[in-house]
């Protein structure tokens, strides 16, 4: 057989597209366009019409311009229009429309490797002129065979996002324009976000408003895969308020989804997963019924693999979930982020996978390896001053399946962790006691938080409720701590064990959370295990409850929702430890003092300003703020507890008893009397700014006991179990006379005294209305208003290692683009105004007469002015 040489193919490849190319499109002869008609004898030139030569102009464009084959074929043309040749094929799929920042001139609202907006599940339509973009309607779902089908879908049209006019039709193929959606600021896809009044409730912060300009704006890159297409947009702005230039990178992708959907899963509040909300119409019953369908990755076994997987052997997946660390990172924390990632393997295990998870580098010479690929799991490295990290994902929203997900990790996360290892566990641990921490201590606390990113990432909510489930001394036993850490779930925010003492590092104690917890393990076994001889997702209801009842009564496999908007269940809180809030907070002030009286050697630098030190400095009254947080819940506190219908679970709401509350208003009221160790005059005299917190610790803890709501809760809490409950009049007796102990012994009254009965007093006259009788405030701000200082105070100390923003379209606030169970701290009956001016009044009667007679009896001169001050406040306001 003849052979060809290298070079005779490519010429005879060469020529014969040459030949093809000719009989496709028309010839240019002597600069006129024209067709070639041949008789048998002799050619015939004929000119062709406009429509032809338009269309050959049309197809001489798209010659010339960059071409990129794949799922959908794209044409960037040397002017920058870009065109898509969409084959029949697609518009018999689902798409899902995703849109991530890839570079960022200002990172207050978005970093680069974030989702700007929710991903879109999309589709295509066509007629004879257009082609229509919809968004896909995957929340209302219907029996394909119900009698009520043809009414459905006429009263869920797939909305309309845009129109693109067909430009042709060739080749198989349907060519639109799709310049304007990707390079001009299209709404529905654009950077620039809403401000949403409920985030600003949340976070006081506005989005960033611009304007946009297109001569800044261009398509910049294409890429085609055979399951998704990406498009690179950079999109210029002026900044509304400071006028300033604002310009983002931005790719967007359409992904084709599944053909074949994973099985779904119920959702159950008892695991924390996130979910996609579904409303089922059926014609079998009466009205809609909504559920839940929980988000995870599709893990499967091997075809080979089924028999041995459902006989209970370990397997290794069809697919691994495969976590790729950006080469950004600096080389000494990538084995620490890598570790982090697969710590998650021995959870996988119970859900009867082997090497489920495995962590990689960025692939250094593979074509096919792009981290703005939306099927790439990425853990992105971002240089920004943010102190914080996230794990957001993108899911199938029809039947929950993640796609795919990353950690978004913000370099200053290092500073985040630095300080509350020192402020948590510097009275123990001589190894955190500077600046900068050595590698191997670095290394512990950067598992942790890659780890956690990573649940996320599987579907995991946070567990705020974990750590609750144990006891103070199960965090300063050395057997137990080295084997569960400080918490059941490293979804939880229990940072580092500040409840161990001098001398429990060096007996074994463990300072740090699991690298994954007992209710980890259990979680993902809940959501991953596949279930043999079940049909459907109601089928697999039964098991899954079954799996859940196993653990009844055992606290550790609990699930505690996180609170929005206030705090009201004491034990699902973020930054705490242990079972008992009073004596955590006791043992780890213990230890803050002892930082502080060492502050300057263990934290000075020689030579340096106190710039450095004053941070540390808040660092450590942040701290200190955490604790005070922890026990004001317990003020008119409930504790919930998920409960189903046929079991003998107990009540949905238990109220905590009059001991639980009187307890910690002792507790409060005693920190506000002997925080002054936190603010050491020599050190407050180097620090060139204050740093205003004791009047804020004042005024939450004297607000939260005046609080209508609160005293609401308290009220029904007596009115549920009279012998254990607090009556709202004895609550407040006791209040005054803590608050007031020292007018009643007759001691002097210090700064201290003066402004906790000062501040308690004030909330009390505004909380009576009578100052409103008489036309004017007794303070700008009483203590019954600027509790909302504390809180904002307070919510600046608990910085969370997931950026959460409320989605008032998914009902949470959760990480972004996600749904959640949670639990929202709106909706409870304040102490109405007829029992709580009456109640007040009733106080400050009696606070009149103590006064009255301190201003007679009073030994010092402070004491004896205060007091006739605020007799004539009290005789003005009562006296009207």
């Amino acid at each position: 057989m003849y052979q060809m040489k290298g070079n005779q193919k490519k010429r005879i490849i060469v020529v014969g597209f040459s030949m093809l190319f000719l009989g496709l499109f028309p010839q240019y002869v002597d600069g006129r366009l024209f067709g070639v008609k041949k008789t048998k004898s002799t050619e015939t030139k004929v000119e062709l019409t406009k429509e032809q030569k338009d269309s050959a102009e049309f197809h001489k464009g798209l010659k010339e311009a960059e071409i990129h084959k794949g799922m959908i074929d794209a044409y960037l043309k040397k002017d920058g229009t870009l065109l898509f040749g969409l084959p029949d094929s697609v518009f018999n799929h689902t798409y899902m429309l995703v849109s991530r920042v890839n570079g960022i001139s200002d990172t207050g609202d978005l970093v680069a490797g974030q989702m700007n907006v929710t991903p879109l599940v999309i589709r295509f339509s066509k007629d004879n002129n257009s082609v229509y973009m919809h968004i896909v309607q995957d929340g209302a779902v219907v029996a394909e065979d119900d009698p009520i089908k043809s009414s459905f879908e006429t009263n869920f049209l797939d909305p309309i996002i845009k129109g693109f006019k067909i430009k042709e039709k060739t080749g198989g193929k349907t060519i639109i324009d799709v310049t304007e959606f990707f390079k001009e600021d299209e709404k529905i896809i654009s950077p620039i976000k809403q401000t949403d009044p409920i985030t600003m409730v949340l976070s006081g912060k506005k989005s960033i408003e611009g304007s946009y300009y297109a001569d800044g704006s261009t398509i910049k890159k294409v890429k085609s895969f055979p399951e998704n297409i990406m498009v690179e947009s950079q999109l210029a702005y002026t900044t509304k308020k400071a006028r300033i230039p604002y310009t983002v990178s931005v790719s967007r992708s359409i992904v084709k989804l599944p053909d074949e959907p994973m099985r779904q899963r119920l959702q159950d509040n008892r695991v924390g997963y996130f979910y996609e909300m579904k409303e089922l119409y059926s014609s079998k019953l009466d009205g809609s019924k909504p559920y839940q369908i929980i988000n995870r990755f599709r893990l499967e076994p091997k075809e080979e693999d089924m028999k041995a997987y459902f006989s209970g052997q370990l397997v290794e997946p069809k697919k691994k979930i495969i976590f790729y660390v950006d080469s950004a990172f600096p080389e000494k924390w990538r084995p620490a982020v890598k570790e982090g990632i697969e710590y998650w393997n021995a959870a996988f295990e119970a859900a009867g996978f082997k090497n489920a998870v495995e962590a990689r580098d960025y692939p250094s010479n593979d074509p096919d390896f792009d981290p703005d690929d939306v099927r790439m799991n990425c853990v992105r490295y971002c240089v920004t001053p943010t102190a914080n990290a996230m794990g957001p994902s993108h899911v199938d929203p029809r039947t929950g399946e993640i796609l795919g997900a990353d950690v978004i990790w913000y370099h200053n996360v290092v500073s985040l962790v630095h300080d509350w290892r020192f402020a948590q566990t510097g009275a123990v641990d001589t190894r955190v006691r500077c600046k900068t921490f050595a590698d191997s201590v670095m290394y512990e606390s950067l598992t942790y938080v890659a780890a956690h990113e990573i649940g996320h990432c599987f579907g995991l909510m946070h567990n705020m409720g974990a750590s609750y489930a144990f006891t103070i001394d199960n965090l300063r036993d050395p057997e137990f701590t080295q084997k569960y850490g400080t918490t059941p779930s490293i979804m939880d925010y229990a940072r580092n064990n500040f409840v161990a003492q001098p001398g429990d590092r060096e007996r074994g104690v463990r300072l740090t959370p699991p690298p994954v917890g007992v209710y980890d393990i259990h979680a993902i076994k809940w959501g991953y295990r596949l279930i043999d001889g079940v049909d459907n997702m109601l089928d697999e209801k039964p098991i899954l409850d079954k799996w859940i009842r196993e653990h009844d009564g055992d606290p550790m496999y609990e699930f505690g929702a996180q609170q929005v908007l206030g705090l009201i269940d004491p034990t699902d809180q973020t930054e705490d430890l242990g079972n008992d809030h009073m004596t955590a907070g006791d043992m780890a002030i213990s230890n803050l003092k002892i930082i502080m009286k060492n502050f300057d050697d263990w934290v000075g630098e020689k030579g340096e300003n106190y710039e450095g030190m004053a941070d540390m400095y808040k660092a450590v009254v942040n701290q200190y703020a955490r604790h005070v947080s922890h026990v004001i819940p317990y003020i008119g506190g409930i504790r919930y507890k998920e409960i189903r219908q046929g079991h003998d679970d107990g009540d949905a709401r238990n109220y905590f008893s009059k001991k639980d509350q009187k307890r910690a208003m002792e507790w409060l009221i005693g920190q506000v009397r002997t925080c002054g160790w936190l603010e050491p005059a020599d050190l407050m005299a180097k620090f060139e700014e204050p740093y205003s917190w004791r009047s804020k610790i004042e005024k939450g803890v004297a607000g939260c006991f005046l609080s209508p709501i609160v005293l609401g809760r308290i009220k029904k809490g007596y009115q549920t179990d009279p012998k254990n409950g607090y009556k709202v009049d004895d609550f407040m007796d006791d209040v005054v006379a803590l608050v007031f102990e020292a007018s009643y012994k007759g001691k002097p009254l210090d700064d201290t005294e003066l402004n906790l009965q000062s501040t308690l007093l004030e909330g009390m006259l505004k909380a009576s209305g009578l100052a409103e009788i008489k036309g004017k405030s007794s303070s700008d701000k009483s203590a019954l208003t600027a509790v909302d200082d504390f809180n904002e105070f307070v919510a600046d100390c608990l910085v969370p290692s997931i950026p959460c923003s409320f989605d008032s379209s998914r009902h949470a606030v959760v990480p972004e683009g996600s749904r959640s169970f949670f639990r929202l701290a709106l909706g409870d009956t304040p102490l109405s105004p007829n029992e709580l001016k009456p109640l007040m009044v009733r106080q400050l009667k009696k606070i009149r007469a103590l006064y009255a007679k301190g201003a007679k009896t009073a030994a010092d001169v402070t004491s004896r002015e205060y007091y006739s001050y605020q007799l004539r406040v009290l005789d003005s306001m009562l006296n009207q």
